[in-house]
Protein backbone atom coordinates (compact mmCIF):
# COMPACT_ATOMS: atom_id res chain seq x y z
CA UNK A 1 0.00 0.00 0.00
CA UNK A 2 1.52 3.33 -1.30
CA UNK A 3 1.53 6.64 1.04
CA UNK A 4 -1.86 8.30 -0.78
CA UNK A 5 -3.34 4.91 -0.54
CA UNK A 6 -2.73 5.04 3.36
CA UNK A 7 -3.60 8.85 3.58
CA UNK A 8 -6.42 8.33 1.93
CA UNK A 9 -7.62 5.34 4.06
CA UNK A 10 -6.64 7.32 7.58
CA UNK A 11 -8.76 10.13 5.81
CA UNK A 12 -12.10 8.55 5.49
CA UNK A 13 -12.05 6.44 8.85
CA UNK A 14 -11.59 10.18 10.02
CA UNK A 15 -14.78 11.55 8.36
CA UNK A 16 -16.82 8.34 9.54
CA UNK A 17 -16.08 8.75 12.65
CA UNK A 18 -16.74 12.76 12.61
CA UNK A 19 -20.47 11.65 10.68
CA UNK A 20 -21.00 8.85 13.47
CA UNK A 21 -20.25 11.58 15.73
CA UNK A 22 -22.57 13.99 14.49
CA UNK A 23 -25.22 11.73 13.94
CA UNK A 24 -25.32 10.92 17.54
CA UNK A 25 -25.12 14.58 18.34
CA UNK A 26 -27.87 15.06 16.20
CA UNK A 27 -30.04 12.23 17.57
CA UNK A 28 -28.93 12.93 21.03
CA UNK A 29 -30.45 16.55 20.40
CA UNK A 30 -33.71 15.09 19.20
CA UNK A 31 -33.97 12.45 21.89
CA UNK A 32 -33.22 14.96 24.39
CA UNK A 33 -35.94 17.44 22.89
CA UNK A 34 -38.71 14.59 22.89
CA UNK A 35 -37.43 13.03 26.40
CA UNK A 36 -38.06 17.19 27.48
CA UNK A 37 -40.89 16.99 26.06
CA UNK A 38 -42.52 14.19 27.72
CA UNK A 39 -41.13 14.26 30.98
CA UNK A 40 -42.43 18.23 30.75
CA UNK A 41 -45.81 17.41 29.55
CA UNK A 42 -45.90 14.61 32.76
CA UNK A 43 -45.16 17.60 35.30
CA UNK A 44 -47.31 20.34 33.70
CA UNK A 45 -50.28 17.82 34.81
CA UNK A 46 -49.22 17.91 38.26
CA UNK A 47 -48.74 22.24 38.38
CA UNK A 48 -44.43 21.74 38.04
CA UNK A 49 -43.35 23.96 34.72
CA UNK A 50 -40.21 25.25 33.30
CA UNK A 51 -39.48 28.19 36.23
CA UNK A 52 -39.40 24.98 38.79
CA UNK A 53 -36.21 23.84 36.84
CA UNK A 54 -33.80 24.28 39.17
CA UNK A 55 -30.48 22.88 37.31
CA UNK A 56 -29.78 20.77 33.83
CA UNK A 57 -26.65 19.33 32.61
CA UNK A 58 -24.90 17.52 29.95
CA UNK A 59 -22.29 14.57 29.61
CA UNK A 60 -22.90 10.88 29.22
CA UNK A 61 -26.74 11.71 29.29
CA UNK A 62 -28.80 14.81 29.65
CA UNK A 63 -29.67 15.48 33.44
CA UNK A 64 -32.83 17.69 34.46
CA UNK A 65 -33.58 18.75 37.90
CA UNK A 66 -36.98 20.43 38.97
CA UNK A 67 -38.53 21.40 42.26
CA UNK A 68 -41.68 20.12 43.92
CA UNK A 69 -43.73 20.42 46.55
CA UNK A 70 -44.82 18.13 49.55
CA UNK A 71 -47.94 17.39 48.02
CA UNK A 72 -46.83 15.95 44.54
CA UNK A 73 -48.13 12.59 43.49
CA UNK A 74 -45.23 10.65 43.50
CA UNK A 75 -46.57 7.00 42.84
CA UNK A 76 -49.45 8.16 40.54
CA UNK A 77 -46.94 10.81 38.17
CA UNK A 78 -44.14 7.56 37.40
CA UNK A 79 -47.20 5.51 36.32
CA UNK A 80 -48.06 8.22 33.68
CA UNK A 81 -44.37 9.02 33.00
CA UNK A 82 -43.80 5.11 31.96
CA UNK A 83 -46.91 4.85 29.86
CA UNK A 84 -45.77 7.93 28.09
CA UNK A 85 -41.89 6.73 27.68
CA UNK A 86 -43.20 3.42 26.24
CA UNK A 87 -45.94 4.74 23.84
CA UNK A 88 -42.84 7.05 22.20
CA UNK A 89 -40.41 4.26 22.42
CA UNK A 90 -38.44 4.55 25.43
CA UNK A 91 -37.63 2.70 28.88
CA UNK A 92 -37.57 3.78 32.27
CA UNK A 93 -34.36 1.74 33.22
CA UNK A 94 -34.12 2.90 37.19
CA UNK A 95 -36.25 4.62 39.83
CA UNK A 96 -34.66 5.51 43.65
CA UNK A 97 -35.49 7.46 46.41
CA UNK A 98 -33.00 9.32 48.74
CA UNK A 99 -32.68 11.87 51.43
CA UNK A 100 -29.52 13.95 51.70
CA UNK A 101 -29.05 16.70 54.45
CA UNK A 102 -27.44 20.04 53.89
CA UNK A 103 -26.57 23.43 55.79
CA UNK A 104 -28.61 26.36 54.28
CA UNK A 105 -28.20 29.59 55.71
CA UNK A 106 -26.24 27.66 59.36
CA UNK A 107 -29.08 25.20 59.61
CA UNK A 108 -29.73 21.92 58.79
CA UNK A 109 -32.11 20.81 55.84
CA UNK A 110 -33.41 17.34 54.84
CA UNK A 111 -33.99 16.72 50.91
CA UNK A 112 -35.01 14.09 49.05
CA UNK A 113 -34.18 13.34 45.79
CA UNK A 114 -36.37 11.25 43.39
CA UNK A 115 -34.61 10.04 40.62
CA UNK A 116 -35.49 8.33 36.92
CA UNK A 117 -32.79 6.86 34.56
CA UNK A 118 -34.23 6.40 30.72
CA UNK A 119 -32.64 5.16 27.77
CA UNK A 120 -33.54 3.79 23.96
CA UNK A 121 -33.24 0.19 24.62
CA UNK A 122 -34.67 -1.76 27.35
CA UNK A 123 -30.80 -2.62 28.23
CA UNK A 124 -28.97 -0.07 26.47
CA UNK A 125 -27.38 2.90 28.20
CA UNK A 126 -29.18 6.06 30.34
CA UNK A 127 -29.62 8.82 27.45
CA UNK A 128 -31.61 11.49 30.40
CA UNK A 129 -32.10 11.66 33.77
CA UNK A 130 -34.85 13.13 35.86
CA UNK A 131 -34.31 14.11 39.09
CA UNK A 132 -37.23 15.68 40.91
CA UNK A 133 -36.31 17.79 44.62
CA UNK A 134 -38.22 18.56 48.13
CA UNK A 135 -37.77 19.77 50.75
CA UNK A 136 -38.63 16.94 53.90
CA UNK A 137 -39.28 17.08 57.69
CA UNK A 138 -36.04 17.12 59.72
CA UNK A 139 -36.49 13.06 60.56
CA UNK A 140 -37.35 12.28 64.28
CA UNK A 141 -35.00 10.35 66.03
CA UNK A 142 -37.88 7.48 67.59
CA UNK A 143 -36.28 6.06 70.58
CA UNK A 144 -37.69 2.85 71.86
CA UNK A 145 -40.18 2.75 74.77
CA UNK A 146 -38.05 1.70 77.82
CA UNK A 147 -40.67 0.25 80.24
CA UNK A 148 -40.62 1.91 83.50
CA UNK A 149 -38.68 0.29 85.99
CA UNK A 150 -39.97 -0.85 89.31
CA UNK A 151 -39.06 1.37 92.59
CA UNK A 152 -38.03 0.15 95.80
CA UNK A 153 -38.03 2.69 99.02
CA UNK A 154 -35.59 1.44 101.95
CA UNK A 155 -35.99 3.08 105.50
CA UNK A 156 -33.75 2.45 108.10
CA UNK A 157 -34.98 3.55 111.42
CA UNK A 158 -33.93 4.48 114.76
CA UNK A 159 -30.95 6.43 114.06
CA UNK A 160 -29.80 8.38 117.24
CA UNK A 161 -28.50 6.73 119.99
CA UNK A 162 -25.23 6.46 118.40
CA UNK A 163 -23.12 6.42 115.38
CA UNK A 164 -22.56 2.65 114.81
CA UNK A 165 -23.09 1.36 111.73
CA UNK A 166 -23.53 4.97 110.22
CA UNK A 167 -20.20 4.59 108.02
CA UNK A 168 -21.32 1.51 106.07
CA UNK A 169 -24.94 3.07 105.12
CA UNK A 170 -22.96 6.08 103.86
CA UNK A 171 -20.04 3.51 101.69
CA UNK A 172 -22.85 2.29 99.82
CA UNK A 173 -24.02 5.49 97.90
CA UNK A 174 -27.04 4.28 97.47
CA UNK A 175 -30.44 6.71 97.46
CA UNK A 176 -31.65 5.66 101.43
CA UNK A 177 -33.94 7.55 103.70
CA UNK A 178 -32.74 7.51 106.89
CA UNK A 179 -35.70 7.96 109.75
CA UNK A 180 -34.24 9.36 112.92
CA UNK A 181 -35.36 9.78 116.52
CA UNK A 182 -35.56 13.48 117.97
CA UNK A 183 -33.45 14.88 120.49
CA UNK A 184 -31.28 11.76 121.23
CA UNK A 185 -27.32 12.71 121.67
CA UNK A 186 -26.71 11.86 117.85
CA UNK A 187 -29.53 12.96 116.35
CA UNK A 188 -28.56 16.18 114.82
CA UNK A 189 -25.24 14.62 113.35
CA UNK A 190 -26.84 11.84 111.63
CA UNK A 191 -28.84 14.00 109.92
CA UNK A 192 -26.29 16.33 109.02
CA UNK A 193 -24.18 13.04 108.14
CA UNK A 194 -27.24 11.24 105.81
CA UNK A 195 -27.81 15.32 103.81
CA UNK A 196 -23.99 15.51 103.44
CA UNK A 197 -23.94 12.33 101.52
CA UNK A 198 -27.20 12.63 99.60
CA UNK A 199 -29.33 10.56 101.86
CA UNK A 200 -32.91 11.43 102.49
CA UNK A 201 -33.43 12.45 106.18
CA UNK A 202 -37.08 11.58 107.97
CA UNK A 203 -38.47 12.78 111.33
CA UNK A 204 -39.33 9.51 113.47
CA UNK A 205 -41.56 10.39 115.57
CA UNK A 206 -42.68 8.23 118.14
CA UNK A 207 -46.47 8.17 118.84
CA UNK A 208 -48.50 6.31 121.55
CA UNK A 209 -49.02 2.47 120.91
CA UNK A 210 -51.45 0.23 122.57
CA UNK A 211 -49.30 -2.02 124.42
CA UNK A 212 -48.10 -0.67 128.14
CA UNK A 213 -45.51 -2.92 128.30
CA UNK A 214 -43.12 -0.80 125.51
CA UNK A 215 -40.70 1.69 126.48
CA UNK A 216 -41.41 4.81 125.14
CA UNK A 217 -39.19 7.96 124.24
CA UNK A 218 -39.70 10.82 126.13
CA UNK A 219 -41.14 13.22 122.91
CA UNK A 220 -44.47 10.78 122.28
CA UNK A 221 -47.42 12.28 120.94
CA UNK A 222 -50.15 10.27 123.16
CA UNK A 223 -53.47 10.85 122.45
CA UNK A 224 -54.43 12.57 125.15
CA UNK A 225 -52.64 15.89 124.13
CA UNK A 226 -54.18 18.91 123.29
CA UNK A 227 -53.35 20.41 120.15
CA UNK A 228 -50.73 23.14 121.49
CA UNK A 229 -48.97 19.97 123.47
CA UNK A 230 -48.80 18.08 120.20
CA UNK A 231 -47.45 20.89 118.19
CA UNK A 232 -45.13 21.91 120.58
CA UNK A 233 -43.35 18.40 120.96
CA UNK A 234 -43.52 18.29 116.79
CA UNK A 235 -41.43 21.91 116.60
CA UNK A 236 -38.95 20.73 119.08
CA UNK A 237 -38.70 17.34 117.40
CA UNK A 238 -37.75 19.08 114.15
CA UNK A 239 -35.63 21.18 115.47
CA UNK A 240 -33.61 18.44 116.47
CA UNK A 241 -33.58 16.55 113.61
CA UNK A 242 -32.48 19.14 110.36
CA UNK A 243 -33.03 18.75 106.61
CA UNK A 244 -36.33 16.04 107.43
CA UNK A 245 -38.38 16.16 104.24
CA UNK A 246 -41.18 14.03 105.72
CA UNK A 247 -42.01 12.06 109.23
CA UNK A 248 -42.57 8.31 110.08
CA UNK A 249 -44.25 6.90 113.06
CA UNK A 250 -42.12 5.36 115.74
CA UNK A 251 -45.06 2.55 117.50
CA UNK A 252 -48.37 4.47 117.45
CA UNK A 253 -50.25 1.56 117.04
CA UNK A 254 -52.85 3.47 118.88
CA UNK A 255 -52.11 6.76 117.84
CA UNK A 256 -52.47 6.45 113.98
CA UNK A 257 -56.04 4.88 114.76
CA UNK A 258 -56.80 7.99 116.37
CA UNK A 259 -58.35 10.51 113.64
CA UNK A 260 -58.18 13.77 116.09
CA UNK A 261 -54.34 13.80 116.85
CA UNK A 262 -53.36 12.62 113.15
CA UNK A 263 -55.81 15.31 111.97
CA UNK A 264 -52.99 17.87 113.87
CA UNK A 265 -50.23 16.10 112.57
CA UNK A 266 -50.94 16.39 109.24
CA UNK A 267 -51.78 19.93 109.64
CA UNK A 268 -48.39 20.55 110.67
CA UNK A 269 -46.90 18.67 107.81
CA UNK A 270 -49.11 20.36 105.38
CA UNK A 271 -47.50 23.95 106.71
CA UNK A 272 -43.72 22.62 106.86
CA UNK A 273 -45.14 21.13 103.24
CA UNK A 274 -43.52 17.19 103.92
CA UNK A 275 -44.74 13.99 104.24
CA UNK A 276 -45.95 11.11 106.14
CA UNK A 277 -44.96 7.76 106.11
CA UNK A 278 -46.84 5.48 107.68
CA UNK A 279 -44.88 2.35 109.60
CA UNK A 280 -48.57 1.22 109.49
CA UNK A 281 -48.33 -1.13 112.68
CA UNK A 282 -51.91 -1.59 112.71
CA UNK A 283 -54.60 -2.25 110.20
CA UNK A 284 -57.23 0.19 111.73
CA UNK A 285 -54.89 2.89 110.50
CA UNK A 286 -57.02 5.97 109.50
CA UNK A 287 -53.58 7.90 108.29
CA UNK A 288 -53.96 6.82 104.06
CA UNK A 289 -57.95 8.01 103.76
CA UNK A 290 -56.99 11.35 106.21
CA UNK A 291 -53.90 11.93 104.09
CA UNK A 292 -55.73 11.75 100.72
CA UNK A 293 -59.06 14.10 102.26
CA UNK A 294 -56.39 17.08 103.40
CA UNK A 295 -54.13 16.67 100.48
CA UNK A 296 -51.17 15.58 102.27
CA UNK A 297 -48.25 13.63 100.29
CA UNK A 298 -48.45 10.28 101.74
CA UNK A 299 -46.52 6.48 101.61
CA UNK A 300 -46.88 3.62 103.83
CA UNK A 301 -44.75 0.29 104.17
CA UNK A 302 -45.27 -3.01 102.08
CA UNK A 303 -43.22 -5.04 104.30
CA UNK A 304 -40.59 -5.19 107.54
CA UNK A 305 -37.47 -6.06 106.99
CA UNK A 306 -35.82 -7.48 110.29
CA UNK A 307 -38.54 -8.26 112.97
CA UNK A 308 -36.09 -11.13 113.13
CA UNK A 309 -32.48 -10.28 113.81
CA UNK A 310 -30.61 -13.02 111.44
CA UNK A 311 -29.49 -12.94 107.93
CA UNK A 312 -31.78 -15.64 106.69
CA UNK A 313 -35.20 -14.03 107.69
CA UNK A 314 -33.87 -10.23 106.41
CA UNK A 315 -32.87 -12.00 102.88
CA UNK A 316 -36.64 -13.82 102.27
CA UNK A 317 -37.87 -10.33 103.87
CA UNK A 318 -35.84 -8.53 101.39
CA UNK A 319 -37.03 -10.91 98.59
CA UNK A 320 -40.45 -10.74 98.99
CA UNK A 321 -40.08 -6.31 98.62
CA UNK A 322 -38.74 -7.25 95.01
CA UNK A 323 -41.80 -9.46 94.31
CA UNK A 324 -43.71 -7.14 95.77
CA UNK A 325 -42.34 -4.33 93.64
CA UNK A 326 -42.43 -6.35 90.43
CA UNK A 327 -45.98 -7.00 90.45
CA UNK A 328 -47.55 -3.43 91.93
CA UNK A 329 -44.67 -1.12 90.40
CA UNK A 330 -43.53 -0.25 93.86
CA UNK A 331 -42.66 -1.11 97.54
CA UNK A 332 -41.30 0.38 100.68
CA UNK A 333 -38.84 -1.64 103.05
CA UNK A 334 -38.56 -0.29 106.62
CA UNK A 335 -35.70 -2.04 108.67
CA UNK A 336 -33.30 -1.00 111.34
CA UNK A 337 -29.88 0.55 111.82
CA UNK A 338 -28.91 -2.81 113.01
CA UNK A 339 -25.25 -4.62 111.52
CA UNK A 340 -27.67 -7.34 109.87
CA UNK A 341 -30.11 -5.78 108.26
CA UNK A 342 -27.47 -3.14 106.50
CA UNK A 343 -25.27 -6.44 105.91
CA UNK A 344 -27.87 -8.44 104.05
CA UNK A 345 -29.07 -4.58 101.96
CA UNK A 346 -25.50 -4.50 100.82
CA UNK A 347 -25.62 -8.11 99.32
CA UNK A 348 -29.11 -7.56 97.75
CA UNK A 349 -28.25 -4.25 96.14
CA UNK A 350 -27.24 -6.64 92.97
CA UNK A 351 -30.20 -8.43 92.77
CA UNK A 352 -32.14 -5.29 92.77
CA UNK A 353 -30.40 -4.37 89.39
CA UNK A 354 -30.76 -8.02 88.26
CA UNK A 355 -34.98 -7.30 88.31
CA UNK A 356 -34.34 -4.16 86.67
CA UNK A 357 -35.70 -2.23 89.84
CA UNK A 358 -34.51 1.17 90.55
CA UNK A 359 -33.96 2.39 94.43
CA UNK A 360 -35.61 5.56 95.59
CA UNK A 361 -36.22 8.32 98.22
CA UNK A 362 -39.72 7.50 100.27
CA UNK A 363 -39.97 11.74 98.89
CA UNK A 364 -39.93 9.57 95.02
CA UNK A 365 -43.19 7.41 96.29
CA UNK A 366 -45.44 9.70 98.54
CA UNK A 367 -48.01 10.87 96.70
Amino acid sequence: MNKTTLYNLILAIAVAICLIFAFNLILNFFQGRTLDKIVLSELLKDKVSKRDLVGKAKGVYIEKRYWITDLFPVEEFNKRLQKSLEKKGYYLRHFSRSTRQAIVKGKKEFKEEISYLISKFPSGPPVFRLVLIRKVPYPKVVKPEVPPRAKVAIVLDDWGYNLKNIADVLRMNEPLTLAVLPNLRYSATIAKKAKASNLEVILHMSMEPKSKDIRLESNTLYTTMNEGEVKERLAKAFKSVPYASGISNHEGSKATEDERLMRIVFGELKKRKLYFLDSLVTNNSVCEPLAREMELKFAQRSVFLDNEDNRPYIKNQFEQLINIAIKTGDAIGIGHCKANTIAVLKDMLPKFEDNGIELVYISDLAR
